[in-house]
């Protein structure tokens, strides 16, 4: 009687496989799927590729990890747990601090050179400040001139004449002034340096998720800072203090309660993205749609 080979088992599949064969029985492209979840296309070839290194950090890969494998209709969190077992049992890279290096040694004949060099150059400067010196102190002094110089005297210590009157009347500052000597004008007072104005710093908005599922949460503050990019597991509370307004990408909004400034605030309907949520934190602590 003959008996029939079992069929082989077919091999487990990698997460990369997995994810492609979701999108595939969705229906969807590369491009489809890359347009749905606002993400690159390059992102989606990666992931589909198991090029996980090329996504960054692997607080990164887990995000996008869960995020698309969800949507594709696979489980996101076993998917995570997978991809965090393999980095895991990957061997550690060599440490290249532990290589031996030929040691160097210097030729000390290299450095006779640059020393001469030096050498030359310190002789050649004294020499030339040694004539520079002797031809100043052979030079004749200048003659001095006969040119009288006008002198400005207090009033009290120069007479005054009837016909120096009027000149020691409109003398300025109190100072009598010789005939024949410039009028000298009292220096300008010195203007008091300006005030420098206190800049009050902005007001940072606080910002508190109370999360009942688990999301993928991105916050970025007016300068487009991230303050926070990851998964939020279900039943924790995330809070972030910034400068507003606050721009927030939420991948499951359903389970996500939002309380601005200690005041609840409610997700609007229009910031509705598919399951997820794009809105902006105004200033004010209102909530608007987001782009």
């Amino acid at each position: 009687m003959d008996e029939t080979a079992a069929p082989a088992p077919a091999a487990p599949r990698s997460i990369g496989e997995r994810l492609r064969a979701g999108r595939e029985r969705a229906g969807l492209s590369v491009a489809a799927a890359a347009e749905k979840l606002h993400l690159d296309p390059k992102v989606i070839d990666a992931l589909e590729a198991d090029r996980f290194a090329e996504l960054g950090a692997s607080v990164y890969v887990r995000g996008h990890l869960k995020r698309y494998a969800d949507f594709v209709g696979e489980p996101g969190a076993q998917m995570v747990e997978s991809y965090t077992a393999s980095r895991e049992t990957r061997p550690p890279p060599p440490d290249l601090t532990q290589i031996p290096h030929a040691e160097h040694r210097t030729d000390p004949r290299r450095l006779l050179t640059p020393l001469l060099g030096l050498a030359c150059a310190a002789v050649l400067l004294l020499a030339i400040w040694w004539i520079l010196a002797g031809s100043k102190g052979g030079s004749p002094r200048p003659a001095a001139t006969s040119a009288a110089v006008p002198v400005v005297l207090p009033s009290a210590e120069v007479p005054a004449t009837p016909a120096d009157t009027g000149a020691l009347a409109a003398a300025p500052g109190g100072n009598a002034v010789i005939p024949g000597a410039a009028p000298v004008t009292p220096a300008a007072a010195t203007p008091p340096p300006p005030k420098r104005e206190e800049t009050t710093p902005a007001r940072e908005t606080r910002l508190k998720l109370a999360l009942t599922n688990d999301s993928w949460v991105e916050i970025y503050d007016s300068r487009g800072e991230r303050l926070f990019y990851d998964v939020a597991s279900g039943g924790s509370m995330q809070s972030v203090a910034g400068r507003g307004p606050l721009r927030v990408v939420l991948g499951n909004a359903a389970g996500v309660t939002v309380e601005v400034d200690g005041q609840s605030r409610s997700i609007p309907a229009n910031a509705a993205d598919g399951e997820g949520a794009r809105f902006v934190v105004n200033r004010s602590g209102s909530l608007s749609r987001g782009r």
